[in-house]
């Protein structure tokens, strides 16, 4: 089996498998547990020529308005593109930064975003796995192995793997703290907590940009599409390097259908709240430690090999997400999503059932609970 670098390898599986996609468990991927808004399949159903026959209205006013409202910023400050990773490179590309800083464990993207652009990664080590902006502001005036400063700097909130959020508050004290540095927040996970994200005040700031996702919280990754919010400047730059047709119009559409539809979004936040805490308990009642975590996912550390866990889960029809080749984690990690509540079972006996074999009851595993 090779091991898959992204999670959401529905189709690979169920190939593999013998079995329809719907048939898998991905707990691998973390998407919203209860689907895309109605008006997303709406539009799918009802979708006509005019989707398909002509090119894209890039312009998109009826998108960016709503943006714009959401967020309180006007639309030069909005950069709409094929989700938050490719518009991870291109703030990369319009930043143009020599040394950058990044937080470690990352999202597995964030050094392929700076090898790209041509510029030099410095790694962030997160004792404990938490991020300490003390530290990082220590970090960025460089070390011992290499004195030249940073001149920017990635970050991730909630954070992604670990799900560790930074309060607005301090991050944007922070950020205002290093004038210097270019600064890139993903904030892919940032719908699961909305008060805590930045204020559009900080894109008055110079070289700042703010990244957000539409494929996970409303589960429609198939569907390539995000947007960045920046200063001016960048922004225009950014616009100026992106390719050709980077959005497509179905996409375009299906975010103004997910958008339009609060209820959704009140309903997922509620699920989220309720179930979230259920899910970790589940996994405390197996021995279990998962970490703290802000989003719609858990990193759980093991007694064992996740890629062990992995392939024992395979042939049950469940997929979870390893991190042997995750940048500052390895093997004795998974990270889960938070599905529905009747998905839980199978995956918890799966669990179960792992920590029961041989491997473990010869192991030191007792020490570890």
């Amino acid at each position: 089996m090779a091991e898959a670098l992204h999670g959401g390898r529905v189709h690979a599986a169920a190939r593999e498998l013998g079995l329809a996609p719907a048939a898998i468990l991905d707990f691998s991927a973390n998407l919203n547990p209860l689907g895309p808004p109605p008006g997303v399949f709406a539009l799918l159903r009802q979708a006509g020529p005019e989707l398909v026959c002509a090119y894209p209205d890039l312009e998109a006013p009826d998108l960016r308005a709503t943006l714009g409202a959401r967020h309180g910023v006007p639309a030069e400050r909005l950069v709409l593109g094929a989700g938050g990773a490719a518009l991870l490179f291109l703030a990369l590309r319009a930043l143009a930064p020599e040394r950058v800083l990044v937080p470690r464990p990352c999202f597995r993207e964030q050094p392929r975003a700076v090898a790209a652009c041509g510029a030099q990664l410095r790694e962030a080590p997160m004792p404990e796995l938490r991020l300490d902006l003390d530290d990082l502001a220590g970090l960025l005036a460089g070390d011992a192995r290499d004195p030249r400063p940073c001149d920017a700097v990635l970050l991730t909130n909630p954070h992604n793997p670990t799900g560790q959020l930074l309060p607005p508050g301090p991050l944007e004290a922070w950020i205002r703290a290093h004038p210097e540095t270019a600064v890139v927040v993903d904030e892919a996970f940032m719908d699961y907590a909305p008060d805590q994200a930045l204020p559009a005040r900080i894109l008055d700031r110079p070289r700042t940009v703010v990244l957000r996702s539409l494929t996970k919280f409303y589960a429609m990754p198939g569907l390539r599409v995000g947007y960045a919010l920046a200063d001016p400047a960048t922004a225009r730059r950014m616009e100026a390097l992106q390719e050709g047709w980077p959005v497509g119009e179905l996409e375009l559409r299906a975010a103004q259908a997910a958008l339009a539809d609060p209820d959704h979004a009140r309903r997922t936040l509620d699920a989220c709240r309720r179930d979230a805490p259920a899910f970790v308990q589940g996994l405390r009642a197996l021995g279990l430690r998962p970490l703290p975590s802000a989003g719609p996912f858990v990193l759980l550390p093991l007694p064992g090999s996740g890629t062990d866990l992995a392939r024992s889960l395979r042939p049950r029809g469940i997929l979870v997400r390893t991190c042997a080749e995750w940048p500052g984690l390895g093997d004795g990690y998974v990270r889960l999503a938070l599905r529905g509540r009747p998905d839980w079972e199978p995956l918890f006996q799966g669990l179960a059932d792992w920590l029961r074999t041989d491997y473990f009851i010869n192991s030191c595993f007792i020490s570890f609970i």
